[in-house]
């Protein structure tokens, strides 16, 4: 009785190795990632924030109940 629950619990086992192993070899013959020189420029004349205004917001507070008011300090410091 109980190797026969083990045998089954091998069979399971190499089933499920043979799924990861296709998942893998389907992966891996997906496109390849960017470098980052492939990367530069691809932004280019699309960004308008200014790194002042990145941090602004990077580094901002985060109010409770005073949202309106978070607004027109963005508004006044954006526009």
């Amino acid at each position: 009785m109980v190797e026969s629950k083990l045998v089954t619990q091998i069979k399971a086992l190499e089933v499920q190795l043979a799924i990861l192993k296709a998942q893998v070899k389907r992966l891996n013959l997906s496109t390849s990632a960017k470098s980052f020189a492939d990367l530069y420029g691809i932004l280019a004349g699309k960004v308008s924030s200014s790194e002042e205004e990145i941090d602004a917001v990077r580094y901002g507070f985060k109010w409770e109940g005073i949202d309106e008011k978070c607004n027109m300090v963005k508004k006044f410091i954006f526009n």
